[in-house]
């Protein structure tokens, strides 16, 4: 059976949950949190989301059967629209792409998005699968980041909506 994935406004009550994949080693790495914000400040950076404070950033919590399995966001930096999307269970049974699709239906219909970015570290090889299998291509843009003493290549693919 196919499980029904909604995409829904982050809620006060998914903050705890998210705030454990923020602390989770796998997803740091993935993600290059290197330094996890305290549950204070987590909490301070949602608030913020909440009352209008963060107009550059949309996100919407990942549910199916409602329960809550991730995260997918949007973040303009005043030049280019970035997207983020972090499945913290329930990996490789295409919720993921689901969730994608519904994501970018929604922005590109409500936020006027014709065109998103993602950066990817080259040694993240699910989520290089994932955004390639999901019509992502390759800029050839890429710069070098420092991870927990370790350099790491961050490169940029693309999708038009």
């Amino acid at each position: 059976m196919l499980e029904t994935v909604q995409l829904v406004n982050i809620k006060k009550s998914h903050l705890q949950s998210m705030y454990l994949w923020e602390l989770d080693k796998e997803i740091q790495m993935n993600t290059g949190i290197e330094h996890p914000r305290t549950y204070e400040l987590f909490l301070n950076s949602f608030a913020k989301y909440f009352r209008g404070e963060k107009p550059q950033f949309f996100i919407k919590a990942v549910e199916v059967n409602g329960e809550l399995l991730g995260k997918i966001e949007l973040f303009f930096d005043g030049d280019k629209h970035y997207l983020g999307i972090v499945l913290a269970s329930k990996r490789d049974q295409g919720i993921g792409t689901r969730a994608l699709n519904q994501f970018l239906k929604e922005v590109k219909k409500q936020k006027y998005v014709d065109r998103v970015y993602v950066e990817v570290y080259d040694d993240n090889e699910r989520s290089l699968h994932f955004f390639q299998k999901n019509r992502f291509l390759y800029t050839g843009e890429s710069s070098d980041e420092w991870y927990k003493n370790q350099l790491r290549k961050l490169v940029t693919l693309v999708r038009d909506l």
